[in-house]
């Protein structure tokens, strides 16, 4: 109990200083980077899309590294590659010098997709744990929320006096986080064994091909797959366009980290409403409900004028947003075989990355000829005619 208790409390540690490190400093001001070195709306969209689809070649070959190699070993790989990227980033002022450092930062994401949360549930079940997992996934989410909320705060702040401040420090931040994982983190479970490169390769390929069928043939993986894959398509509009949206309604730079603050709050939110739902219940549908009320919350925001209502309805939309990520994750590893935990969960962000990349394209297509509030209206339309179309699907099939 004692170590479980622990293995909890590293998995927290690190998780809150890498999302504050990694993404949050930068998060409130990333797209009005770009923007101020030039860049216009699509273009915007384009490095984004060039990092989903980085995420898409990269995710399933470093999930099997994770099971070949090690979750410490990739995951202190991806802090370390994330720091680079940063630091990359703050010294670039074109868009092929922000395309080198997005691709950077998407290989040093896949390290970490399934490594991580695989590390926590592996390592609890050595030390005698059975329970579900799903509640500290949930807390997870709102540790990192709270975390990102400062981060956010103080990089809004940092960006007012210097448009690269926050990458470096995100940098520094993400240096420190990787010598602390690589000090703290424990495999007790982990088998090492000695082959080559070329015959851990050949594993890697191995376990590759065998989630790849598993995900083919198990209907909880396909499920997984559309539902994330929809999400990730239909919310690209409102990842990318919020920034420029709230400056052309009066927003100060430094005012941007507190609406991010405050989303990061309505995800924390919608975490807790996933943790406090007990067993048994019917986690395709409650995924289900939460797009669709996802996606009736982003069409009241457009119809909306004024900036105190356009900013209450667009935090709103994101406690349902926050409720779906914890409820799709448990809903996954509950299903899948520990051996090969990495791996299927890595498989599973595969499809949702293709998406990503397309709603990015598609969305700043939009966004630049006719305008953030006509793409924001797409994205609710798809998300809330899809959702209700696996609901459809699934009631038919009886799955």
């Amino acid at each position: 109990m004692v170590m479980q208790k622990k293995i909890i409390r590293q998995y927290y540690t690190l998780s809150f200083l890498f999302n504050v490190a990694g993404m949050s400093v930068i998060s409130a001001t990333y797209v009005t980077y770009l923007l101020n070195n030039g860049l216009n709306l699509f273009q915007a969209n384009m490095v984004n899309a060039i990092y989903f689809l980085t995420l898409f070649v990269f995710e399933i070959p470093t999930g099997a590294f994770a099971d070949i190699f090690g979750r410490k070993t990739s995951f202190v790989t991806a802090c370390g590659l994330l720091s680079a990227s940063m630091f990359v980033y703050g010294c670039s002022h074109s868009f092929t010098g922000f395309l080198i450092a997005e691709t950077i930062a998407a290989i040093g994401c896949t390290f970490r997709t399934g490594a991580f949360n695989s590390w926590l549930v592996d390592s609890l079940k050595h030390h005698g744990y059975s329970g579900d997992c799903r509640r500290y996934f949930a807390r997870e989410n709102m540790i990192c929320q709270i975390g990102g909320a400062v981060g956010a705060i103080g990089g809004s702040y940092l960006a007012a006096r210097s448009p690269s401040l926050p990458w470096f420090t995100g940098g520094f931040m993400l240096a420190i986080t990787t010598v602390l994982a690589y000090a703290i983190m424990k495999e007790e479970y982990f088998v090492k064994s000695k082959f080559s490169w070329k015959s851990g390769f050949i594993s890697m390929r191995d376990i590759t091909r065998s989630s790849i069928q598993y995900g083919k043939k198990d209907k909880v993986v396909r499920f997984i797959l559309i539902t994330t894959g929809i999400q990730i398509f239909a919310v690209q509009a409102l990842n990318m366009f919020w920034q420029p949206f709230f400056k052309s309604h009066g927003v100060k730079e430094s005012g941007l980290g507190w609406i991010f603050a405050g989303v990061m709050l309505c995800v924390a939110i919608g975490s807790f409403i996933a943790s406090m739902i007990k067993n048994g219940h019917n986690e395709k549908q409650m995924i289900l409900w939460t797009q669709i009320i996802t996606g009736t919350l982003i069409l009241v925001t457009v119809s909306m004028s004024g900036l105190p209502a356009l900013l209450t309805l667009f935090l709103l939309h994101e406690i349902p947003r926050g409720c779906c990520a914890p409820l799709i994750e448990g809903y996954l590893q509950k299903q899948i075989p520990s051996h090969e935990r990495a791996t299927i969960s890595s498989f599973c962000k595969v499809s949702p990355h293709i998406t990503g990349f397309i709603g990015l394209l598609i969305s700043g297509l939009i966004a630049q000829k006719f305008g953030i509030p006509v793409a924001w209206t797409v994205s609710g339309i798809f998300l809330i005619t899809c959702a209700l179309l696996v609901a459809r699907s699934s009631n038919k099939t009886g799955k």
